[in-house]
């Protein structure tokens, strides 16, 4: 997602330092590691990725496989609402929000 829309990135990562203050740190003292993961080439989709290899590890609750079954029936593909979702730090409200702020960047 990122590699298609560049200019996403600095929103995704302040709101993700409000949200997971840690983690953002993490991303701070390991900026080259995670340059390297984010311009990773994609090769057969998402699957090729490590961020498609993380979403195909990932195991949500019950509840939160409902909430992103909601987020996806907006209109948004599934990798799409992943990503978002917990980079929100599993926030519907916040999620949604995001989304659909940012709409236009996630069109083909």
């Amino acid at each position: 997602m990122v590699q298609a829309n560049p200019q996403i990135l600095q929103p995704m990562l302040q709101e993700l330092g409000k949200q997971n203050p840690n983690l953002m740190r993490l991303i701070q003292e390991h900026q080259a590691d995670f340059l390297l993961i984010i311009n990773e080439p994609v090769e057969g989709g998402a699957e090729g990725s490590a961020l498609g290899q993380l979403a195909q590890s990932v195991t949500v609750t019950p509840e939160e496989h409902e909430v992103i079954e909601r987020l996806e029936a907006m209109g948004f593909n599934s990798a799409i609402v992943l990503e978002v979702f917990f980079a929100c730090n599993k926030n519907e409200e916040l999620a949604a929000n995001y989304l659909l702020d940012h709409i236009n960047e996630f069109e083909d």
